[in-house]
């Protein structure tokens, strides 16, 4: 019989895992990386190697804090009281999809009281939610993969590793000092069921090839052609002086 496999949670958090995101560029869609500092703090970058297109922003307690460039969803809000009865208070909460080429200052709102419209001044920040993307940039991920079940996504490839373990574990334990907080611990309650085991793996293994064939590719455009060899050149050279002959002949 099999020796049970062991997972331990040792309470590291998502934002662990947070140092290196595989990403699509959202112009190109070609495969990226966003590189955020080895601490908490720090500044963030992002280069695509196809299109060119750069993105920074700083990194505060692991995730994004000064909105420079973002591309997730945005959140507008903003609250006052309402311009003609007094009534505290009337507000806008909205989000858009993509993050809007000129963000309104003002948005209209409706008092419950009086039903009249009065203008309210709106803050845009970045709004995460719970979609998978990126935490610096709001960048779509990479690796990504949807299943019966739930959607199934991680940043990297130790991220994936250890999301492999856990799945794969038919015993699973949790350090007294990794509290509630870990990666592990707020995963969805369909990722933990023993039942979906397997589907889960199948799922894994396809993001883990799709990992290595953007690899393989990535590497394959980096790596430069060969150089002609000499026996080759010295031959071209004559094949040239012959035709050359010829037609002064």
């Amino acid at each position: 019989m099999d020796a049970p496999q062991r997972h331990i949670d040792d309470g590291r958090g998502l934002w662990r895992y947070a140092e290196r995101i595989d990403v699509r560029c959202p112009r190109c869609a070609r495969a990226g990386q966003v590189r955020a500092p080895r601490g908490q703090d720090g500044d963030v970058r992002f280069a695509c190697a196809g299109c060119g297109l750069s993105a920074a922003t700083v990194s505060c307690c692991g995730l994004h804090a000064a909105q420079r460039d973002w591309y997730g969803p945005v959140r507008l809000y903003g609250r006052r009281p309402c311009g003609y009865c007094g009534h505290q208070w009337i507000g806008v909460d909205r989000v858009h999809e993509g993050k809007p080429a000129h963000p309104p200052q003002r948005l209209s709102a409706r008092c419950r009281v009086c039903a009249r419209d009065s203008e309210v001044e709106v803050q845009a920040t970045p709004h995460r939610g719970h979609e998978p993307r990126d935490p610096h940039l709001g960048l779509p991920l990479l690796l990504l993969e949807p299943t019966r079940h739930g959607l199934l996504w991680a940043y990297n490839a130790e991220h994936l590793d250890e999301l492999r373990r856990y799945v794969a574990a038919t015993q699973r334990e949790r350090l007294r000092s990794a509290g509630n907080a870990s990666m592990v611990s707020r995963l969805p309650a369909w990722m933990k069921l023993a039942r979906h085991r397997g589907a889960m793996l199948k799922a894994l293994d396809r993001l883990q090839a799709r990992l290595r064939a953007d690899d393989g590719a990535d590497a394959a455009v980096a790596t430069p052609a060969p150089a002609p060899s000499r026996a080759r050149v010295d031959a071209a050279a004559a094949r040239r002086a012959r035709a050359a002959r010829r037609r002064r002949g």
